[in-house]
């Protein structure tokens, strides 16, 4: 499942090299994001911070998210996990991003049935349901699960690009 979601791009691996130490590097994690399990919380939204991310870090890993704001239209689907190797002066960072996640399934499977329904319902009415609607509700059916994935790879795009710009803004901060 993972190397599908990988080619379609919904999983996506990237590497980063910062010239830092690891203990500066935590150091700045723990100013810039704020600690939390990334559990799912009512009002989010509604929380004051400063910071744009939410996570946690060990001594080797991490694991963050962006933070949801009130009328935001850049849609953060995507969970970070990562993983940091100090080579020398220089601390490699293994991140790898995920933008599924299963209760997306339940959509799918619930727009799915929904279409089914509508279908078999259209079919076993013979006299009031014309035709020539059903290729017109194909391909409103097409649309409607294909949305969700394009809105999830470009979660899954942005996320990497932010964490790539904003991880080399820390570092540079003074």
């Amino acid at each position: 499942m993972n190397s599908f979601l990988r080619k379609i791009n919904l999983i996506k691996d990237i590497t980063i090299q910062l010239p830092i130490t690891k203990t500066e590097f935590i150091q700045k994690f723990r100013n810039h994001v704020d600690e939390s399990d990334l559990g799912y919380v009512p009002f989010e939204v509604f929380q004051s911070s400063t910071n744009e991310y939410k996570g946690n870090i060990q001594n080797n890993t991490f694991e963050l998210k962006k933070r949801k704001k009130i009328f935001d239209t850049n849609y953060s689907f995507a969970k970070v996990i990562g993983e940091i190797i100090q080579e020398g002066n220089e601390l490699t960072i293994n991140v790898e991003i995920v933008g599924f996640r299963k209760r997306i399934l339940l959509f799918g499977v619930m727009i799915l049935l929904f279409y089914l329904l509508f279908f078999v319902g259209a079919i076993s009415n013979d006299d009031a349901f014309p035709f020539f609607i059903l290729p017109f509700l194909m391909i409103h059916m097409s649309v409607m699960l294909v949305i969700p994935y394009f809105v999830i790879r470009r979660s899954v795009n942005r996320m990497a690009y932010d964490l790539e710009r904003d991880f080399h803004y820390w570092v540079t901060k003074r």
